[in-house]
């Protein structure tokens, strides 16, 4: 026989034997099994895998998840696997003491007492392709396959007390939500206690000075009747002298001016009423949860406003610009629209009004009329109009139009809009208290935001409104 025909016939043994040989073990089936992914194993060396390693269980070969684990004795396979240890032993009889070729083929040969690191390094493989080398030649690729099995144990070791770590962390992460709950939920039940004990002596106060300015005006009203009784007793009395046949003396004429002049000189006055301001504990850092970027828009604005490069701040300049008179442009309200448009979400921005004697902030309409200076319509204006003149410092609501005296000059407004639920409100930013709410409505086309520094006023009203950076809050947009 050719050394050819040796080789052909080692290379087909070799092949039969990786047939016959379990993934696991790497030596010939022992009672073999079969999993239902269609790979077969020694049966003690499947359950010992298995018991390696947590749920859910694997092909050790496939790696394949196995929902149940299941598989079938194969004894045909058991029996192969005999034949094919026998056929090989023989051979390797028949061809002892043969030469070098002899010692390569024995090489190849595996068996229960091989060295189990060598076994394990070679478990990810299904097959092994034997080269056959000279014996010192082997044992300094061995000496190479142990060192690269002993930096996988050291990496593997690393990596398992990594997952052990990781399995703690997950653990502790679930611990530190769970307590955090708690105390967000502990949190915020106090602080729903200390709102409610708010509002509570908020509404008693409102009460105390609701009493107070009803006796007030009740008192003011009996004060008001008597005067109209005294002064009705008056005329009779003068109307009477005045119709008599017989002319009053000087004396009686002297005499009714004098009991008059007391009621001459009363004036009518209205009794003053006050309500506390409805400040609100926590409201502006609940509303700027929802700051949304403004700018103006230059294409709106009327040709005597200067507007400033970051588009933020809008003056009134005096002298009317050459700008295009397109459709979009205010052309006789001193007035500039915001940039952006809302048909969704909650939005809320401050506007700086500083010491100004009259100024408008609010929401319209994208619809609203720029053409001309009439009023417009109810529903496509909701502005705050401040006004001062002399000493008296007075706010005005559009749509419809109302206006309440205040104490203190505004300097700071904010404007928030929920539009799902057709809300618009103003807030004094300063003493963070509400000035109005207007009441709900159901928007049903893009409302932007407003904006008009009114004349120069002979220079008195010739400051800016500038809109506030709120860039540290992020808002919440649609929902």
């Amino acid at each position: 026989m050719s050394f050819l025909e040796k080789m052909s016939t080692a290379d087909l043994m070799e092949n039969l034997r990786e047939e016959l040989t379990c993934f696991i073990c790497l030596d010939y089936f022992t009672s073999p099994v079969t999993t239902e992914c269609g790979h077969s194993f020694c049966l003690l060396c499947l359950l010992r895998s298995w018991e390696k390693h947590s749920t859910p269980l694997s092909c050790p070969e496939c790696w394949r998840t196995l929902q149940v684990p299941h598989f079938q004795p194969n004894e045909r396979l058991g029996r192969l696997a005999g034949i094919g240890k026998q056929l090989r032993s023989q051979v390797l009889q028949r061809e002892d003491k043969q030469g070098p070729y002899e010692r390569m083929l024995a090489a190849t040969k595996v068996s229960p007492d091989d060295e189990p690191g060598v076994n394990a390094f070679s478990t990810p493989c299904r097959r092994i392709n034997r080269v056959y080398l000279p014996s010192e030649a082997e044992e300094q690729h061995k000496e190479k396959l142990l060192e690269v099995l002993n930096l996988l144990c050291k990496k593997k070791k690393e990596t398992q007390v990594i997952l052990t770590h990781e399995k703690e962390r997950v653990i502790l992460c679930k611990e530190e939500t769970k307590n955090c709950k708690q105390v967000v939920v502990s949190e915020y039940t106090k602080m729903h206690q200390f709102l409610k004990e708010e509002e509570q002596l908020h509404l008693q106060l409102l009460d105390k000075e609701e009493r107070e300015n009803l006796k007030r005006l009740r008192d003011n009203e009996i004060k008001l009747t008597q005067q109209i009784r005294g002064l009705g007793k008056m005329m009779d009395q003068v109307e009477a002298t005045c119709q008599s046949s017989i002319i009053a003396s000087s004396e009686e004429v002297k005499e009714a001016l004098e009991r008059s002049k007391p009621l001459l000189l009363q004036c009518p006055e209205t009794a003053t009423t006050e309500l506390s301001l409805c400040r609100i504990t926590g409201m502006r850092e609940m509303l700027r949860k929802f700051s949304t970027d403004i700018t103006l828009d230059p294409a709106t604005a009327n040709a005597y406003l200067v507007l400033s490069e970051d588009l933020k701040s809008v003056r009134y300049g005096g002298i009317r610009q050459k700008l295009p008179d397109n459709p979009e442009r205010f052309d006789q309200s001193a007035t500039v629209l915001g940039a952006q448009s809302f048909t969704c979400g909650r939005h809320y921005w401050e506007v700086e009004v500083g010491n100004k004697t009259e100024w408008e902030v609010g929401i319209c309409k994208d619809s609203v009329s720029r053409k001309g200076n009439l009023p417009k319509p109810p529903g496509d204006l909701f502005s705050l109009i401040g006004l001062k003149i002399g000493d008296d410092y007075s706010l005005w609501v559009s749509s419809p139009l109302k206006g309440q005296h205040v104490r203190e000059p505004v300097h700071k407004v904010g404007v928030f809009l929920d539009y799902e639920s057709g809300h618009i409100a103003f807030y004094n930013v300063t003493d963070e208290s509400l000035i109005y709410s207007f009441p709900p409505d159901s928007f049903q086309e893009a409302l932007r935001p407003i904006f008009s520094p009114c004349l120069p006023n002979e220079g008195t009203n010739s400051g800016p409104l500038t809109i506030c950076s709120l860039n540290s809050y992020v808002g919440r947009r649609c929902r």
